[in-house]
């Protein structure tokens, strides 16, 4: 009987690689998303495409499908993908454990990377540099740390997102100039004014990525890369990245950090390389799959075979280091990368003085052919997902353009319009 994976998130860019990444090497690979179809379904290596309640709104009706599909549809292992979906699949593991094999870590620990709050104090025991932090609960308490705050600064939620009673709502990072600035983030943004948040100093500096899969506390592969271009452009969802050699410090710092809470599965530590210290300090941990895994699989780090072994409870075989000097490029975030800059003044982009002009954006963008360069979702011989990405990003497109027209029209025609 063949073996079954089942990918959650499919419309995410690690989906995609995952899916391409078991399905050539032979395993059955079933997608689910909360909408009909999906990215990663759209890939010949995708057997079927299921719909599933959404895990942001109806988390309680999403678990109940995880559990009764795991035992209809006979799983062999489960990847989650998304910090939500891993969430959920760290919550339920040791019922979900009982049908199908995971790699996933225990909830507290889960929870401590996650918790941006959390995982600054950890990091402070285990000596790995951070930046200097406030943590301010809620717009309330603003006003006791108001005054040590030391600018730019970086304004960012506890969680990346934060579940309610409605379900999980997303937050996202603000860069403050000020202290007028830093009054207006929290009033102008529910997700802060009411719940846990962190003030940062803003460490300016290239950021560096370290991917590593653990065995229940052992570090048994990583893999590295630098940023070279983001989303949002003052640092965001990589678009352009290079694979390096691993720093044995953030090996260290890996080790550290994850080793005593005993993790399992895949982590991504989020660095930045600070221009005045030369030390890197952590910016966060994303406890699942990250945007630019593509560039790691085709470097040789097949994280996503890797973890479904591990989670399998077979041999890891990861001895070798993958290949440095590579680049993968997200094509349509980077084409966001270079229109944000085209029409947004720098300063609305939280860029600093001395951030390359947008002319040079455009030059950089029109580079689509160079020496190791891949692109993470265009393939070849795996077409339709790309095509399929193209058609959604025309239609936010589409729609984008319209309301900036229907914001943008005279009163006096909308009225019109509607009569």
């Amino acid at each position: 009987m063949p073996l079954t994976a089942f990918v959650t998130d499919g419309d995410e860019r690690p989906a995609l690689a995952i899916v391409r990444s078991l399905g050539r090497r032979g395993i059955t690979v079933i997608v689910g998303e909360q909408q009909q179809t999906s990215l990663a379904s759209r890939s010949r290596y995708c057997a079927r495409h299921v719909t599933y309640p959404s895990p942001y709104v109806e988390c309680d009706a999403f678990d109940r499908f995880l559990a009764s599909f795991l035992v209809r549809e006979r799983i062999d292992a489960v990847l989650p993908v998304t910090d939500v979906t891993t969430h959920a699949v760290c919550r339920n593991q040791e019922r979900l454990k009982r049908d199908c094999s995971l790699a996933v870590p225990p909830l507290d620990a889960f929870d401590l990377v996650t918790n941006k709050a959390r995982l600054i104090e950890h990091a402070a025991r285990c000596g790995v540099p951070v930046p200097r932090t406030h943590v301010v609960a809620g717009r309330p308490r603003l006003s006791t740390v108001v005054g040590d705050v030391e600018y730019p600064a970086v304004v960012k939620p506890v969680y990346s997102r934060t579940r309610t009673a409605t379900g999980w709502v997303a937050g996202t990072a603000h860069y403050v100039r000020s202290r007028a600035e830093l009054l207006r983030v929290y009033d102008d943004h529910e997700y802060l004014a009411f719940h846990t948040s962190l003030v940062q100093e803003r460490v300016v500096g290239p950021g560096v990525g370290l991917f590593a899969l653990f065995d229940r506390g052992r570090l048994v592969a990583d893999f590295s890369h630098r940023r070279l271009r983001e989303k949002p452009p003052a640092g965001g969802v990589s678009v352009l990245s290079e694979s390096v050699p691993v720093d044995p410090r953030l090996r260290d710092h890996a080790i550290r950090l994850l080793a005593p809470i005993g993790w399992h599965g895949v982590a991504m530590l989020e660095y930045k390389h600070d221009e005045r210290t030369g030390d890197c300090v952590l910016i966060e941990i994303n406890g699942r799959f990250w945007g630019s895994l593509q560039l790691a699989v085709d470097c040789g780090v097949d994280f996503p075979f890797l973890a479904y072994r591990l989670a399998r409870g077979l041999r890891i075989e990861a001895d070798l280091p993958g290949k440095t000097g590579m680049k993968s490029r997200w094509l349509l975030g980077d084409l966001d990368h270079v229109l944000l800059r085209l029409f947004r003044p720098p300063e609305a982009l939280g860029l600093l003085e001395g951030a390359p002009s947008a002319a040079r954006a455009v030059l950089e963008f029109l580079k689509f052919a160079q020496p190791g360069l891949h692109y993470d979702v265009i393939s070849g011989s795996d077409w339709r997902p790309c095509a399929y990405e193209l058609q959604q990003y025309i239609g936010r497109l589409r729609d984008s353009v319209a309301s900036v027209f229907a914001r943008t029209e005279p009163p006096a025609e909308r009225a019109a319009v509607k009569a």
